[in-house]
């Protein structure tokens, strides 16, 4: 009679908490919460590429991001949101590799866990060697081997999804299967883990590429075209836009200029390849908190540009810094402090 009655009133308790647990999904499922992809290929001190990204600025986009807030998390967390509202930190990002060279495991796979990020590297299978000892190269530069994608898999820092084949344009193909089967099964059978998700090569898809991603077993895929993805009912899961991160050598000049009508004026150029930036003039308020004022992205080349900001008093005297970001505003390429620049003429 006892246990009767006990489980009598057990469960309507659990039926409330069923209920409760199902608005919370619910919810989060309706949340719309934006999501950066960043798109990396090389990490490493190599070239001056805009797809050789620097091993201290991989290091200052990380320290970037761990100080404004943000928690990496894996492609199948935004499908596991987006079909059962599974949970999401606040500030989300997913970083990721493409083709996946020796160098994500060399530069850039200690760096992550050293700011407690994940990456993904998204594999071309057919370049993965059996072992280092015949290693591949793609475009030049080597390319992992089955052991050390085993091997990082289990670490955790870096997970791995598919990249094709064999790097062909998805788009051009009749019939892209083989390409985008064989590289799941590729990843399967010779990895041993569920792939995390798709990347096109060079962006390039159709509607049959899509169908045939569809119709295989990655649950994302993400694209070339740039833009944040978000959460919410207009997320699509095997079109994700991706911020692409530039690289080369950046070595940025700036002077200060003379004020005219109450007005800060920078003059920025730099050496190496041209970027496209976008500025902030930012400061520290005497509560702590960060503010900015932005202006509208700019090409920063050889050619010296000037950027004008209005006077603010809020800002006098707390030493804001130019600051020069990628289109997104989700990576720092470059800031220094106003009182560090020299002081040259208007031309």
């Amino acid at each position: 009679m006892n246990a009767w009655l006990t489980r009598s009133r057990l469960i309507p308790v659990l039926v409330l908490m069923l209920i409760l647990v199902a608005v919370f999904l619910l919810r989060e499922k309706a949340r719309i919460v934006p999501i950066p992809v960043l798109m990396y290929h090389k990490i490493g001190d190599t070239e001056d590429s805009p797809w050789w990204v620097t091993s201290r600025d991989f290091e200052n986009h990380l320290k970037g991001l761990r100080s404004r807030g943000y928690t990496s998390i894996r492609p199948s967390d935004l499908a596991a949101n987006r079909r059962w509202g599974w949970p999401l930190p606040a500030k989300p990002v997913i970083i990721t590799f493409d083709d996946g060279y020796l160098n994500i495991l060399e530069t850039a796979e200690p760096l992550l866990k050293q700011y407690g990020f994940q990456g993904v590297c998204y594999l071309i299978t057919g370049q993965v060697s059996e072992s280092p000892r015949t290693r591949k190269t793609f475009e030049g530069t080597p390319i992992l081997s089955w052991p050390e994608v085993c091997a990082m898999q289990a670490r955790g820092s870096v997970v791995f999804g598919g990249h094709s084949r064999s790097h062909a344009n998805l788009r051009a193909l009749a019939d892209p299967r083989d390409e985008i089967v064989g590289c799941y099964r590729d990843l399967r059978k010779r990895g041993g883990f569920t792939p995390e998700g798709f990347c096109y090569p060079y962006g390039q898809y159709g509607e049959a590429t899509l169908a045939c991603v569809s119709r295989s077993r990655f649950t994302t895929a993400v694209t070339c075209e740039d833009g944040i993805a978000t959460t919410g009912r207009a997320c699509k899961l095997l079109e994700l836009p991706r911020v692409s991160v530039m690289g080369g050598w950046h070595r940025f000049h700036a002077e200060r200029v003379d004020a005219v009508d109450k007005v800060v004026s920078v003059r920025v150029s730099k050496e190496g390849r041209d970027l496209e930036a976008h500025p902030r003039l930012a400061w520290t308020d005497a509560t702590g908190k960060r503010k900015g004022d932005w202006l509208a992205p700019i090409r920063v080349s050889a050619i010296p540009v000037i950027l004008n900001w209005k006077h603010d008093d809020e800002r006098a005297g707390l030493d804001p810094e130019l600051e020069l970001w990628d289109n997104f505003q989700v990576v720092r390429y470059w800031c220094q402090p106003l009182s560090a620049l020299s002081v040259g003429r208007r031309e």
